[in-house]
């Protein structure tokens, strides 16, 4: 598996607010995926970014140069220039099946801030369809996004317990209600209409909390209240009149704040004095300007750190998780062994065809045919036995006895499925 590598920066190595400046956005991964591929030097490349991390997947025809690869990406996606220490700090690079293992780790949620959270699994899927869609996703990747998603189910339905299914919007969900405890009818907006906030969404229409969906476009805000017996708001209606929420949380994408600098001071201005949860990466609420007119904002990397406090404990209750992850692994390596060889022993299996119709175009003529043919299977044999004796020889030298003995053994067993030859 020496084809792939991945290079990742997460809320562990970069902070949350780096992250958010490294993050590509959501409406332009797809136009840039090709050109950053033909700049890193890879022949397939994929994105995938979350609220807590920036991971980027590679294939190449031939093994790839991971380090370069990782300085290249630190130059294009550095907001300013990077020293090449400083990238190799932010950027963690993997390579071959360390790649592979982390992937199904990431898929899996069980690298997640919340171990064994759920929403990771949709938003890799995310990845692989935007990676075809903008055509940087081939074979290679085809294969081992596919292999990862399968692992990611298997450890969903047989290891994760509910107990163990928690996302990062539950703990704004929980700063949010211990916010409002003691307030009468609480009101909540949640801005944006995203994994996150349709998970806070459902959490808080299942208690009966009154809450209404902010959204640019007014049809998706509408279609998703349906489902949360909620109320609808287009986002300009919002900044028109931001009061009545005791709760304001948002999870949006794009570079730009939504509730800006001049947005908070109106709200300030109101005398209302909301709690204000930014589930955005980069942030959707302007740190800055929060502060400064004095609005309480939870950022993202509270919500991480509040997340993360039980991060030990519940990778425990996960170990037999851990358990199908090297399953699928040790299954993958062995069938991607085989898949890379697949062009090599086709090429063989042509080669002893032609070998044996040349050998047979000079079957001596002369002779009692039943001598002839033996005579002929004789040497046709010990050239064929030849080849594959040189073969193992250079087989042995390079990978060890072990691969020789896993050959003979193959070819032991080919053996005894060819039909012996009745006595007359």
């Amino acid at each position: 598996m020496n084809r792939f590598a991945l290079i990742g920066a997460s809320y562990k190595t970069a902070g949350v607010e780096r992250l958010g400046q490294l993050a590509l956005p959501k409406d332009k991964i797809a136009e840039r995926l090709p050109g950053l591929a033909a700049k890193i030097g890879a022949r397939e490349l994929a994105y995938i970014g979350t609220c807590n991390r920036v991971e980027f997947v590679l294939a190449g025809e031939t093994p790839l140069a991971v380090q370069t690869c990782r300085d290249r990406l630190g130059q294009l996606l550095g907001v300013a220039p990077l020293a090449e220490t400083e990238t190799r700090r932010i950027f963690r690079a993997w390579t071959d099946e360390g790649a592979v293992e982390h992937l199904f780790l990431v898929a899996s949620g069980l690298d997640s801030a919340q171990a064994g959270e759920r929403e990771i699994y949709a938003q890799v899927r995310g990845a692989w369809t935007t990676a075809r869609a903008a055509g940087t996703c081939g074979p290679q990747l085809d294969y081992i996004f596919g292999e990862a998603l399968r692992a990611a189910q298997d450890v969903h339905q047989q290891a994760a317990r509910p107990s163990n299914a928690d996302s990062l919007a539950n703990y704004a969900v929980k700063r949010a209600e211990e916010h409002m405890t003691g307030r009468g009818a609480p009101h909540v907006a949640l801005v944006g209409v995203s994994p996150m906030t349709r998970h806070c969404a459902r959490a808080f229409a299942a208690k009966g909390q009154p809450i209404t969906i902010v959204n640019r476009t007014l049809e998706s805000a509408q279609e998703f209240a349906v489902e949360v017996r909620a109320k609808a708001l287009a986002l300009d209606a919002f900044r028109a009149d931001p009061r009545g929420f005791d709760v304001i949380i948002t999870a949006v994408g794009g570079a730009e704040p939504v509730l800006d600098k001049a947005l908070l001071q109106k709200l300030a201005a109101m005398g209302h004095d909301p709690l204000l949860i930014d589930l955005g990466v980069p942030p959707n609420i302007d740190p800055e300007a929060a502060d400064k007119v004095g609005l309480h904002r939870v950022g993202m990397d509270e919500v991480i750190a509040d997340a993360s406090s039980g991060r030990a404990a519940k990778l425990g209750e996960l170990a037999s998780a851990r358990v199908l992850i090297d399953e699928h692994l040790e299954r993958l390596r062995s069938e991607y062994a085989i898949r890379e060889a697949a062009p090599l022993l086709q090429r063989l299996s042509t080669q002893y065809q032609n070998a044996a119709a040349e050998s047979l175009r000079r079957l001596p003529r002369n002779g009692s045919d039943e001598e002839a043919l033996r005579l002929w299977a004789e040497s046709f044999a010990r050239r064929m036995a030849h080849a594959p004796m040189k073969g193992l020889r250079a087989l042995a030298a390079e990978a060890g006895p072990e691969a020789v003995r896993a050959y003979m053994k193959g070819v032991e067993e080919a053996l005894k499925d060819i039909p012996k030859e009745k006595s007359s």
